[in-house]
């Protein structure tokens, strides 16, 4: 049978106490989670360059937000500018500054985007624009391979690499 000194009891109950208290994490209350974790989107402001054989640019900039669709996908829009390289070509500037609209969808971390090209439409005519298909995207890189659409005609005919950063 067990006293009822109150002591070795007390002494017990606040090393329980104790270690109770200790033993936890103390960054404060865990939110709720979903048990997916949160999906990484295209929306923000992102720079960086293109390049192909006939076409390229150092200077790309492009604003994206990004939806939720009824299908599962992320709708994606937003603009693009580039201060873009020509081949030469008489008559034409060395640079020109284009850009436009984009749209397209992304699921998972791919994308298929259309960078319609707005801009200098003797080079590039109405309708004609980058069909670019981003490989990879996280947090802070966009990489992907693009191609001027059927639209485009010669000389503005190209494909080629890209990659934009977050900022």
């Amino acid at each position: 049978m067990l006293k009822s000194n109150g002591i070795p009891w007390a002494v017990f109950l606040c090393f329980a106490s104790l270690a109770a208290a200790c033993g936890g994490d103390d960054s404060g209350p865990a939110a709720p989670t979903t048990g997916e974790p949160e999906a990484v989107t295209l929306t923000g402001t992102w720079a960086g360059s293109f390049a192909g054989q006939v076409i390229s640019s150092d200077r790309v900039g492009a604003e994206l937000e990004q939806s939720q669709g009824s299908h599962g996908e992320r709708n994606t829009s937003g603009t693009w500018s580039a201060l873009v390289r020509l081949p030469p070509v008489p008559g034409a500037p060395a640079e020109v500054e284009l850009g436009g609209v984009v749209t397209g969808n992304a699921t998972g971390g791919t994308a298929e985007l259309l960078f319609a090209i707005e801009g200098f439409p003797d080079y590039f005519p109405e309708g004609c624009g980058l069909s670019v298909s981003v490989s990879s995207f996280d947090a802070m890189t966009m990489e992907a391979t693009w191609s001027t659409n059927d639209q485009c005609r010669p000389p503005a005919v190209d494909e080629g690499a890209m990659t934009l950063m977050r900022q």
